[in-house]
């Protein structure tokens, strides 16, 4: 049976750096497998001119401050670095880590943030080139030695006498996790290079995407079980009363109601049970929605009384 592993994201908006960094390092005193954060260059929610934090000078200082657990992006924009450069940012993140980076990236989409920093916003096609081309950069990037230099000339990405040295601590590379639902494009790219697919939906909308990742991928000479199938979740253990609910919707400037509906609350066996569905269509890994510092508390819950029920898978 897989692993069932448990990880938190926690986006860099709306919360100040020393709260922030403090959250991660709570974290990693915790079973949670990664810490999870994001790329965005302005806030995507709530205040939208409000505070937010870039995505890989925050990578690495949570990659100095912690000691266990792995830290990510879910996932970064591939079209906000130069694919050489973002490799080369993502590589010194492994090694300042020690080895505990996962490469999240995706093609992104937030159109505002690309007009206000004067970068290209191509059509989604493009995109996902970019991505994919990307990805063939890293595969002959990550190659184990730090002074082979190497050219490439994609579609939509180009280098002549590349090298990473350093070369990244984990081996053959930091895992790569892909996330997006395109059916024709991105799932595609999954299939042909990812470790790891992040998706969002009930049980049955994932059910699907597994299913088209598990057809495509023998076309790249893999197996669907070679690449691990994540999903976002909303945890509450115990009773999410009214009271608590409009604390929540405080803290992360969503509705009430929206809060309410997407959460799994309850005691832990009604949210094993809850969970379990997904892990039937094929999902054993989730990201745990963190709210905001403020509720250490229910991560401690989530941490003592969750996981461990999915230890043996």
């Amino acid at each position: 049976m897989a692993n069932v592993d448990f990880s938190l994201a926690y986006p860099p908006q709306h919360v100040e750096w020393s709260d922030y960094l403090a959250s991660a390092v709570a974290a990693d005193g915790l079973r949670f497998k990664t810490f999870w954060t994001w790329d965005h260059l302005f806030p995507i929610s709530g205040d939208l001119d409000g505070l937010e934090h870039e995505c890989y000078t925050t990578l690495a200082a949570l990659a100095q401050a912690t000691k266990r657990i792995r830290v990510g992006a879910l996932v970064s924009g591939v079209m906000y670095r130069r694919p050489a450069l973002q490799l080369k940012m993502a590589t010194e993140i492994d090694v300042i880590s020690g080895g505990r980076f996962d490469f999240g990236i995706g093609a992104a989409w937030a159109e505002r943030e690309f007009r206000a920093f004067d970068i290209p916003f191509p059509p989604p096609k493009e995109r996902i080139g970019t991505l994919r081309d990307t990805l063939q950069l890293a595969s002959l990037a990550w190659n184990g030695d730090p002074r082979r230099k190497i050219s490439y000339h994609g579609k939509y990405v180009q280098v002549d006498d590349f090298f990473l040295n350093p070369q990244p601590i984990q081996k053959p590379h930091p895992p790569i996790l892909v996330g997006g639902a395109g059916e024709q494009l991105t799932l595609r790219v999954v299939a042909q290079y990812a470790d790891v697919w992040h998706g969002f939906g009930d049980p049955a909308t994932l059910r699907r995407k597994i299913e088209l990742i598990e057809q495509y991928a023998p076309d790249y000479g893999r197996e669907g079980a070679d690449v691990v199938k994540s999903t976002t979740v909303s945890i509450w253990v115990g009773d999410l009363t009214d009271a608590e609910l409009q604390r929540l919707s405080r803290v992360v400037e969503r509705p009430a109601e929206q809060i309410r509906a997407t959460t799994i609350s309850g005691d832990a066996q009604q949210i094993e049970s809850r969970l379990r569905a997904f892990v039937d269509v094929g999902i054993t890994d989730f990201i745990v929605s963190a709210y905001g510092p403020t509720e250490l508390p229910n991560w401690r819950r989530i941490s003592e009384q969750i996981i461990p029920r999915f230890a043996r898978g």
